[in-house]
């Protein structure tokens, strides 16, 4: 064999060899322990280093009776809960395919060794090698990373629906805590007055001024008081581990960091052209619109690679050949032949695709336009219930006010001022029932625009998101 041809073979696959290995990346394994994982997650604080840095760079300091505001809660969320570390994930994984995406073809090498076995032949090798270079022709890696982009910033708009998400649950679980909150103050007052009025009945009773039948008609008011007290001391309790989860911390963390409960009887006014205005906003900037519209991005560049695939990609193989001691320059090429099927079908599902795009992303703001028009129509509906049991309230509180003042003048009884007064309480219940469908409405109408409504914030959002998104890049 031609020494100087084996040579030179050699050095070929030596250095594609090298290169190859040269590039390589040691990984360490990253097993996971599901009991170390699940304390780890149990042990997920208010009181972490990274969460106080955070709420330190927002200038989100806690009150004075280290409480924590709604903007703290949420910002708590956004760093402890895993649903939103596995949307980040995503984001960081859509980044780092997109750097593949990116990339150029690698080239390849062939070797070609043959032995002639005619004994006859003096120089029986034939020796060869090639360096296959691929073309991709039609924009396709433009193409291949636009679409990459495209998707990537999907994941984004995906990313800040879910921060969206996480501030909406938490602002419910807040006020739920709220409510609840208020509603067992009013069973405590009530329960404190229907045994007030049960003992004046028992006195009556014993001096003959009483009924039976009005003896026990107040001792099941007592009972029902307590036991309303009783459910609404459970739903208490519920909200308290709710409001823990949707941050995603142990129900014991809100022990040693109670939450600041929102003011109930201050309620937004919410204007229509306030609405108007956020209405036009919402159909271009909400994070779903944004999302939607990125989606189609996604499928138009698609189909613009499907229409670039009529273009064949082009390999070529220039090589270097030593055939029984005769040098050879060699070049090969290599395209598909389209014998049974052309581009055509490709083509026709990127065009379907993208028409559904389209169709999801009118459905999206169709559905951003039903959900502010019926969250700002029940919020007036029940701004009108609120104000007719908010004026029941006041009456009612004006008439014990009187009977009060006939008591002292020897004008009323007791029992009278008393029954009054229960049914003051249960007027305040009411009251706040009637609340509670404001603040629902003004929930919907703050989902609709995606907007904080009530309570204000001062939390900037976009600087969490570029935070958070930055400390994920690969």
């Amino acid at each position: 064999m031609n020494r100087k041809a084996l040579c030179w073979l050699r050095l070929t696959i030596g250095a594609s060899l090298l290169v190859g290995s040269g590039a390589c990346q040691h990984v360490p394994p990253a097993p996971l322990d599901a009991a170390a994982n699940g304390e780890r997650l149990a042990a997920r604080s208010l009181t972490a280093p990274f969460v106080q840095q955070a709420l330190a760079r927002h200038d989100l300091g806690l009150a004075a009776d280290q409480s924590w505001s709604l903007d703290q809660l949420t910002l708590a969320a956004w760093l402890l809960r895993t649903d939103l570390a596995v949307a980040r994930s995503e984001v960081a994984a859509a980044r780092a395919a997109t750097g593949v995406d990116s990339e150029r073809r690698n080239p390849t090498v062939s070797t070609t060794t043959e032995n002639v076995v005619d004994p006859d032949v003096e120089n029986p090798w034939v020796i060869g090698a090639a360096l296959a270079l691929t073309f991709e022709l039609g924009h396709k890696r433009e193409i291949r990373e636009q679409r990459a982009l495209a998707h990537e910033q999907a994941l984004e708009w995906q990313f800040g629906q879910a921060l969206w998400s996480a501030r909406a649950e938490v602002r419910a679980a807040l006020l739920d805590l709220a409510f609840a909150d208020e509603l067992l103050s009013l069973d405590t007052e009530k329960a404190r007055l229907t045994r007030a009025f049960l003992a004046w009945v028992e006195a009556r009773f014993e001096r003959g001024a009483a009924t039976t039948s009005e003896r026990l008609a107040a001792l099941q008011a007592v009972n029902e008081s307590e036991s309303r007290r009783q459910i609404d001391n459970a739903a208490t309790a519920k909200a308290s581990a709710t409001l823990a989860a949707t941050i995603g911390v142990a129900p014991r963390e809100l022990a040693s960091s109670p939450a600041a409960l929102p003011p109930l009887t201050t309620l937004p006014t919410i204007a229509g052209d306030d609405v108007n205005a956020a209405r036009g906003l919402a159909l271009v900037n909400r994070l779903d619109v944004r999302r939607a519209l990125a989606e189609y991005e996604v499928a138009e560049q698609d189909l613009r690679a499907a229409v670039a695939s009529q273009y064949p990609d082009l390999a070529l193989a220039p090589g270097y050949l030593v055939d029984q001691a005769d040098h050879k320059i060699t070049l090969g090429l290599d395209l598909p032949v389209p014998l049974f099927h052309n581009a055509s079908a490709t083509i026709q599902q990127a065009i379907a695709a993208r028409a559904l795009a389209a169709a999801k992303f009118d459905d999206v703001q169709a559905s951003v336009l039903a959900a502010i028009d019926i969250g700002f129509a029940q919020y007036q509906s029940s701004r009108s219930a609120l104000a007719a049991a908010e004026q029941a309230e006041r009456d009612a509180t004006d008439a014990a006010s009187s009977l009060e003042r006939q008591l002292a003048a020897g004008a009323a009884n007791r029992g009278e001022l008393l029954a009054r007064q229960i049914a003051v309480t249960d007027l305040r219940r009411k009251a706040l029932a009637a609340r509670r469908a404001v603040l629902d409405a003004t929930t919907a109408l703050e989902n609709g625009v995606q907007r904080p409504l009530f309570p204000s914030s001062a939390l900037e959002p976009a600087d969490v998101i570029r935070e958070l998104l930055a400390e994920s890049s690969p």
